[in-house]
């Protein structure tokens, strides 16, 4: 039975409770504001409720909850006093002690400035408990779980200085924190939410500073679409993160950076600002952190995104109408995994008929750039695309030990500027001889046997089309020669061909910016004569060796994947090669936008120069279609090289007044004149063969204009000139050695004798006068 204390007691109680809240205040004056005067409940008959609430003897202010689903709400009134309702908005009493027959005193309401310890301390208890505190200033809050699945929603109160910075060390499923749009400093709290569907949100905010977060299946969301945070989302030094899934919306930027943070799930992440987060993966499904959304909005600053993650990336979206993963207005995008970073396109469908209609990466504006890396394999899956707006060097730059690419995948630098799709399988040839070289098959899409056999097509360059002309006549000396090649494959663009055309003069060229689609570019290249005779570069061993050419092929600059190895799906969701499994390749020097080995170079006039391994071609020196201009004596024995069979299709090159003229024909046995000159080309060696075959000259050559002409297109050198006479009767009628085009005749004896020339005047034929030079005896008539 409760016994009601008679009006006198109450008073006298009434007043030992009031000194006691204030502290031992009797010899203050009794007139005190009316918030320091509490309203004092007696025991007395009364509901039952299922959480209490005590000042407790250290200075503590404690609620307690029960097995009951219990709701508490801690609000401060008009006067700045703090009050507990329950689910009714029934009030709560606090106890604060007991009076002097050991009942326990309750009041309504207590001053923040009772609690001397400046904690508020809830321990919830079992059941599904709601707690919702109006923090006042400097007040921490600790909040302790227990069984069931409890609500704990705090609503800060900001300093003189707009910072609401309350300790807060709450443990819960679903814990809600309110900045009252002030900034939130969160550097000294701990929260932890637990349970399958727990949740830590932040809302009404400027900038937030998170201490110690852990979500451990629930999601972390700072501002959301409608209510974004105001300023930044960083982080205090030296604590760390640890949530299931991470949405924030916010307009200034994200810096998550602390080494020790781990991020399974990025949902969302939106924001004007940088953005950069570093987690460490290892613990989590698969050691791998998975991006479904990242992107910075504001064009007119500048918004990175950096990634930095121990263990894998997947960078894939949830979203069905939108594939974009990463995407920033003006900004890089840097990702990089010490194990795999995979990129997949959640639905390709959506893509269409253009591969570029849904890109995976954007990185736009005047900064837009991407740098990708990954520590094991990294691998995009069929119909992913990059986007970069520059196209300075290395605006898309990938690097990993192994780089595996689906099918229709594509990466785009300033807006088609640059275009790649295919890096393998890589050409490669076979050389079997100079000259003469073969394509070599990295796979087949279906069986040799099958009459629906298809050859894989190679990147970059297609072997077969590599061909060369033959070598024309160019200035007096030198010739020409085309070298031709179809490049890239459908839809790219922005190639580039590099040239080493094997000879001294001129020798690399560089063609850029060039279209792919198998397009076939045609390259004009002058030789000299120098270059003819003298050449040994690329492995040429002699003056009549095949000029040796080699090139590559690269992607536009503003693309370089680096990596050990290439595999690249031939054809929609098969990979396969002559053995039925990978296409996989190693590739030499790492460079796998490019054919080149850029490890392999050598040295020529002073500097170091690239040496090209894929791309060869050859133009082979005709025997007879050049002039004698091409072989001049020098220190350099040609090697002797046999005519070409009959019956096969070539051209043929008639020197006329020193030009040329060049038609195609059968090269099988042509009709010779009984009668006609022709020039041979002496071997400085007297046993020597002559350096080449003789060569057929006009029937008025030894007029004296003409004669003249010749001996100024010839090089330095011993020459004959030749009457032939049927097929076994060769008279030599001149024999001269030539000086910069003078002709000095030799002192031997020709035949009869010694000889010098004389000038002989000839009958008009066709209107013209011939006059030329003849060998005279002395005193004998010149011989026929």
């Amino acid at each position: 039975m409760n016994i009601r204390p008679p009006h006198s007691l109450r008073s006298i109680l009434d007043a030992m409770v009031g000194r006691w809240l204030r502290g031992d205040r009797a010899s203050e004056p009794e007139t005190r504001p009316e918030q320091w005067i509490p309203r004092v409940r007696t025991l007395e008959p009364r509901i039952v409720l299922n959480a209490t609430a005590e000042l407790a003897a250290l200075g503590d202010l404690v609620i307690s909850g029960d097995a009951a689903d219990d709701f508490v709400e801690v609000s401060i009134d008009g006067s700045g006093r703090i009050e507990l309702f329950d689910a009714n908005s029934a009030v709560i009493p606090i106890r604060v002690g007991t009076d002097a027959f050991g009942n326990p005193i309750f009041v309504d309401s207590v001053h923040p400035s009772q609690i001397t310890t400046g904690r508020l301390t809830t321990n919830l208890g079992a059941g599904n408990d709601t707690l919702r505190i109006d923090v006042p200033v400097d007040l921490s809050v600790t909040v302790i779980d227990d069984l069931g699945n409890d609500s704990v929603d705090v609503t800060l109160t900001p300093d003189n200085l707009g910072v609401s910075d309350n300790v807060l060390n709450i443990d819960a499923e679903t814990i809600s924190l309110n900045g009252r749009d002030n900034d939130i400093d969160l550097t000294s709290s701990k929260l932890e939410s637990s349970g399958t569907n727990g949740s830590i949100s932040i809302e009404n905010a400027d900038d937030v500073t998170l201490g110690n977060v852990t979500v451990n299946q629930g999601r972390l969301q700072i501002g959301d679409a409608a209510d974004l945070i105001t300023g930044n989302v960083t982080q205090a030094g030296g604590t760390d993160i640890a949530v299931n899934r991470l949405e924030i919306n916010a307009t200034e930027g994200v810096d998550l950076s602390q080494a020790d943070n781990s991020i399974a799930i990025v949902d969302d992440i939106s924001t004007d600002g940088d953005v950069i987060l570093r987690s460490d993966a290892s613990g989590l499904a698969n050691d791998t952190m998975v991006i479904h959304r990242i992107e910075t909005l504001d064009n007119s600053v500048r918004g990175d995104i950096s990634v930095t993650v121990n263990g894998s990336v997947d960078l894939v979206s949830s979203d069905p109408a939108n594939d974009t993963v990463l995407s920033t207005a003006n900004g890089e995008i840097r990702v990089s995994a010490t194990e795999d970073l995979r990129i997949d396109d959640f639905v390709s469908s959506n893509d269409g008929s253009d591969v570029a209609a849904d890109h995976e990466i954007i990185a736009g504006g005047t900064n837009g750039r991407v740098n990708l890396s990954a520590g094991d394999t990294w691998t995009a899956g069929d119909a992913v695309q990059i986007y970069a707006s520059q196209i300075t060097d290395g605006a898309v730059t990938i690097n990993a030990p192994d780089v595996v690419i689906g099918n229709d995948f594509e990466i785009n630098t300033g807006n088609g500027v640059g275009i790649a799709h295919r890096f393998a399988p890589r050409p490669e040839i076979n050389v079997i001889e100079p000259g003469i070289f073969e394509a070599v098959q990295p796979g087949v899409i279906t069986d040799p046997n099958d009459p629906d056999f298809v050859e894989i097509e190679t990147a970059f360059y297609d072997v077969d089309s590599i061909s060369t002309n033959i070598l024309t006549q160019a200035n007096e000396n030198d010739a020409t020669g085309v070298l031709s090649v179809q490049i890239g494959v459908a839809g790219e663009n922005g190639l580039t061909l590099s040239i080493d055309w094997g000879g001294q003069s001129n020798r690399f060229q560089t063609l850029e910016n060039l279209p792919g689609d198998r397009t076939q570019v045609d390259v004009a290249h002058v030789y000299t004569q120098a270059d003819i005779l003298n050449s040994t570069l690329n492995g040429r061993i002699s003056a009549t060796a095949p000029l040796a050419v080699r090139f590559a092929v690269s992607h536009h600059a503003s693309i370089v994947i680096t990596g050990d190895s290439i595999e690249q799906t031939v054809a929609p969701g098969e990979i396969v090669t002559a053995g039925g499994t990978s296409l996989s390749e190693a590739v030499p020097g790492q460079l796998l936008t490019s054919t080149d080995n850029p490890n392999t170079v050598s040295t020529f006039q002073g500097n170091v120069v690239p040496d090209y391994e894929s791309g060869r071609a050859f133009f082979v020196i005709p025997r007879v279609d050049l002039p004698p201009a091409f072989f001049a004596v020098r220190n350099v024995i040609p090697e002797p090289i046999d005519p070409p069979p009959p019956f096969i299709l070539t051209s043929t090159t008639e020197l006329s007044n020193v030009t040329f003229e060049t038609a195609e024909a059968s090269a099988s046995p042509l009709s010779i004149r009984e009668e006609y000159f022709q020039l041979r080309t002496l071997s400085p060696d007297p046993q020597g063969d002559d350096l080449v075959e003789p060569i057929r000259l006009h029937d008025n050559i030894m007029s004296q204009e003409h004669l003249t002409d010749l001996f100024t297109e010839l090089p330095d050198g011993s020459y004959e000139i030749q009457y032939v006479i049927g097929e076994s009767d060769q008279r030599t009628i001149l024999r001269v050695d030539l000086r910069g085009g003078e002709a000095v005749i030799l002192s031997d004896d020709i035949e009869s004798g010694s000889m010098e020339l004389e000038l002989l005047e000839s009958e008009e034929s066709d209107g013209e006068t011939d006059t030329g030079l003849a060998p005279k005896e002395d005193d004998h008539e010149p011989r026929s």
